[in-house]
C-alpha cells in the first residue's frame, strides 16, 4: 500500500507540478494544437514523452564524450541531430501501425523537431 501511495504520488507530481509543458511555459503550440480529442493529445504526449525520454538517454553519452575530447561547442547540433532522427522514427512507425492518429497529428508531429521543450529537456539534463 505504501509504494503504491509513493507511486501515485510521483504520477500526480509529475502531472501537475513538475510537467514540463506546465511549468517552464515550454512547447505549447503542438500541446495547443492537438488538443480538441483526448485521442489525438494522448498520442502527442506519448509521442513527446518518447523523444524526450530517449533524446536525453542518448545525448547523455554523446555529450560526455564531446565534453572529454574539447568538442563542447557541438552539443546542440548534436542534440538537435538525435532529437530531429526519434522524430523522424516516431513518424514513421506511427504512418505504418497507426495512420489514423498519425494523419489527425498533422503538421504537428513535425514540430515536435523544433519544440523547445524537447530541447529544454535534453539541454537540462546534460548540464546536471
Amino acid at each position: 500500500m505504501e509504494l503504491a501511495l509513493k507511486l501515485a504520488s510521483i504520477f500526480f507530481t509529475m502531472i501537475l507540478v513538475d510537467n514540463y509543458v506546465l511549468a517552464k511555459f515550454l512547447g505549447i503550440c503542438p500541446f495547443l494544437g492537438v488538443s480538441k480529442k483526448v485521442e489525438t493529445a494522448l498520442g502527442m504526449g506519448m509521442a513527446v514523452t518518447f523523444v524526450m525520454g530517449v533524446a536525453s538517454a542518448v545525448n547523455w553519452p554523446i555529450n560526455e564524450f564531446l565534453n572529454n575530447h574539447g568538442l563542447g561547442f557541438m552539443q546542440t547540433v548534436t542534440f538537435i541531430l538525435v532529437i530531429a532522427s526519434l522524430v523522424q522514427f516516431v513518424e514513421m512507425f506511427l504512418q505504418k501501425m497507426v495512420p489514423s492518429l498519425y494523419e489527425a497529428l498533422g503538421v504537428y508531429l513535425p514540430l515536435i523537431t523544433t519544440n523547445c521543450a524537447v530541447l529544454g529537456v535534453v539541454l537540462q539534463n546534460a548540464q546536471n
